[in-house]
């Protein structure tokens, strides 16, 4: 948000020429004030939500008024909830804006075990760290498609005889082609920082 935008649509200099010249440079320039007011207000917001870690400071004086008809032990409770609310909400910003930070959890309900269950409890604990593991693996090839794939699936090399060696060689240069073209997509879905050739 801190680049600034370049325009050059020629419709963004254009004129009403219905209007006489006095009253439209006044509504104009009324109009232009109004448009950039909006914008700044705009760029500072985006500013705010790309940045959650800026302090947020208030000049409104509204902020600062105090209910007369609470006491001062209700005010300062309040105050000291809205506090907490907000550094909730502060850190739930920051963790949202950066996923590579890790989670912890001291959650002592997580390490807990239902003792009714048999011995049948740690065959699925060992399953579901299984099914994490292949997700993990999925997940760093999807977003890593330069990596070579290993195939050992010993039928990935059989061959079917009822066909031609030519037609066999043609299915396989077809089928690397297909590999070549989806490995190249995958890396321009990737990197879209780098330009469409």
């Amino acid at each position: 948000p801190e680049v600034g935008v370049e325009s050059v649509d020629s419709t963004c200099f254009g004129r009403n020429y219905f209007n006489s010249l006095e009253v439209d440079e006044s509504i104009d320039d009324n109009e232009r004030k109004a448009v950039l007011a909006e914008v700044s207000t705009l760029k500072k917001i985006a500013a705010d939500y790309h940045h959650p870690e800026v302090v947020v400071e208030f000049v409104d004086p509204t902020v600062f008024g105090r209910n007369y008809f609470k006491s001062a032990e209700v005010v300062d409770a309040d105050r000291e909830q809205v506090l907490a609310d907000v550094a909730v909400l502060k850190k739930l910003a920051a963790d949202y804006h950066h996923p590579e930070v890790g989670v912890e959890s001291a959650d002592p309900t997580c390490f807990g075990r239902n003792y009714f269950k048999s011995a049948q409890v740690d065959a699925d604990r060992e399953q579901v760290l299984a099914d994490a593991a292949a997700f993990q693996k999925i997940a760093t090839d999807y977003h890593h498609p330069e990596v070579v794939v290993e195939f050992v699936d010993p039928t990935v090399f059989g061959r079917n005889y009822f066909k031609s060696a030519q037609v066999v060689d043609a299915d396989r240069e077809q089928v690397l082609a297909d590999a070549a073209a989806l490995k190249k997509l995958a890396s321009c879905y990737d990197h879209p920082e780098v330009g469409v050739e």
